[in-house]
């Protein structure tokens, strides 16, 4: 009888499965220092990725290969259940863009609305200096090539180098965009963004500096005309998303300005003011991802107001969250957090029911920003509510890993899987910075803030990205609720 059972244990033992021993070893490295290091991430990874265990399929994407947010996502959750949930997980570092160094075509555009940023020594000057010097030197450029366009692109500077940089920003003065040429009359938004647009490929990133103004002229219905070009730049952005892994970064600057404004009938109107401007990134997912892991957006001299990054969706993301135990409006059990469902639900007093949802957004190339705007939430409940805030304590164990909190809160509560999606959209911020007539820009202050058409602008890139009649879901978390 002995024997049998001696047998019969070491069958067990022997048909431990490679799953077992991959998360024995998930225990083993956080336990070791009380986080999974970026050596013992891809070690884990390349477990998975050998393996033909089934249990590793849920990691892998339709080629096979490991989908580095849903193992993140596991890991989250795996070690919150054995209350390991102070552990961090260095997945970020782990997987650095795998590219090439590739061409980096500067474009700015140099139209009379431009005079005025470059007169005298600027926040403008300063700040595009920075951003050329940092591409240059950040090891992903192979080639920096700078121009300036407007209906066309009168000059270029191929293979700048850093004296040549310097060249380019210190001759940035009005009388150098006359000198440079083309018809600096007007600011024929779409054309501009379709020429840039022709010169992104696997090989060459563009990066697109103005200040965005579109120019109706006096002969041209002002509406009329923003929404034509609104759905040009949508189509040409469609097309170019049909044959190309496009991504755009938007990133709204602000500098002092001295010169001429020509409003939406071409009318001039001298201001000395802090005027927006703007820079677009544009280029392949794997190009954009690269400039933004640099950091050479969030380095910029003076830094910037607003980010918005657009990336065609290919596959929903799911992202490492945790249920806090508390606070809790109402009340509700903690054994099951660690799966995503919460047990016991019952309502207040008052007959709220709310919790809060640590989540890490940080693996997408979204601003940090975007997930603060309850706006670009879809709740699958209409009676839940949400709030987002910014984890700002980084020395509390519970919310390491995790970049923001989400506030939700019902007054209806009811047995339910809530499916809480982040989705793709044009931000509160840019109909903020909007404007729909800038006649009077020289009396109003607000006025001299905004960009005329900005919204217009936006809105066609934005529906090329994110079409009006798809769900553009961004990334997604389910919660399961019991009462």
């Amino acid at each position: 009888m002995k024997r049998l059972c001696l047998m019969a244990l070491l069958l067990v033992v022997g048909c431990k499965s490679e799953f077992d021993e991959f998360k024995q070893k998930v225990i083993e490295d956080a336990k070791s220092d009380q986080r999974i290091d970026q050596k013992e991430y891809q070690a884990l990874a390349e477990l998975a990725a050998s393996s033909n265990d089934r249990a590793f399929k849920t990691f892998k994407d339709q080629d096979g290969k490991i989908d580095n947010e849903k193992l993140s996502a596991y890991l989250r959750k795996f070690l919150d259940s054995k209350k390991l949930s102070s552990v961090e997980i260095s997945q970020g570092d782990a997987a650095p863009s795998q590219i090439g160094a590739f061409n980096v075509n500067v474009f700015l555009e140099n139209s009379a609305s431009m005079d005025g940023y470059v007169k005298g020594v600027t926040n403008f000057e300063t700040a595009i200096y920075n951003l050329l010097g940092d591409i240059r030197i950040s090891g992903i450029c192979d080639s920096l090539n700078l121009s300036y366009i407007n209906k066309s692109i009168p000059y270029q500077k191929k293979n700048a180098l850093s004296p040549e940089i310097q060249d380019f920003i210190e001759k940035l003065e009005p009388a150098t965009f006359q000198l440079r040429g083309g018809d600096r009359s007007v600011s024929d938004l779409k054309s501009i963004l379709n020429t840039v647009l022709h010169t992104v490929n696997d090989r060459n990133a563009a990066i697109l500096i103005s200040d965005f103004v579109f120019s109706p002229g006096n002969k041209a219905n002002a509406n009329d005309y923003l929404n034509n070009q609104s759905v040009g730049i949508k189509i040409d952005f469609a097309e170019k998303l049909h044959a190309f892994d496009l991504a755009a970064v938007i990133v709204h600057l602000e500098s002092n300005f001295d010169g001429v404004y020509y409003d939406k009938t071409d009318k001039p109107i001298q201001l000395s003011t802090k005027r927006p401007y703007y820079i677009w990134i544009i280029g392949s997912t794997a190009q954009v991802r690269a400039i933004l892991e640099k950091k050479i957006v969030d380095n910029i001299k003076g830094g910037y107001a607003h980010k918005l990054v657009l990336q065609g969706i290919k596959d929903v993301q799911a992202p490492a969250f945790k249920i806090m135990y508390k606070p809790q409006i109402g009340h509700f059990d903690a054994k099951e957090l660690p799966q995503g469902i919460i047990t016991n639900a019952t309502a207040s007093a008052e007959r709220v029911f709310g919790f809060d949802v640590a989540v890490d957004f940080s693996k997408g190339l979204q601003d940090a920003s975007y997930y603060l705007d309850p706006a670009n939430y879809m709740l699958s409940d209409k009676h839940y509510h949400l709030k987002a805030e910014l984890i700002q304590d980084k020395n509390n164990p519970a919310l390491k890993g995790f970049t923001h909190l989400l506030h939700i809160s019902t007054d209806e509560l009811s047995d339910e899987v809530l499916e809480l999606s982040v989705i793709g959209q044009s931000p509160s911020w840019v109909a903020q910075l909007s404007s729909e007539d800038d006649a009077n820009i020289a009396a109003d202050n607000a006025e001299k803030q905004r960009t005329f058409g900005f919204k217009y602008l936006v809105d066609g890139v934005c529906d090329a990205f994110y079409p009006p009649q798809s769900p553009n879901t961004i990334s997604k978390i389910n919660i399961q609720i019991k009462k």
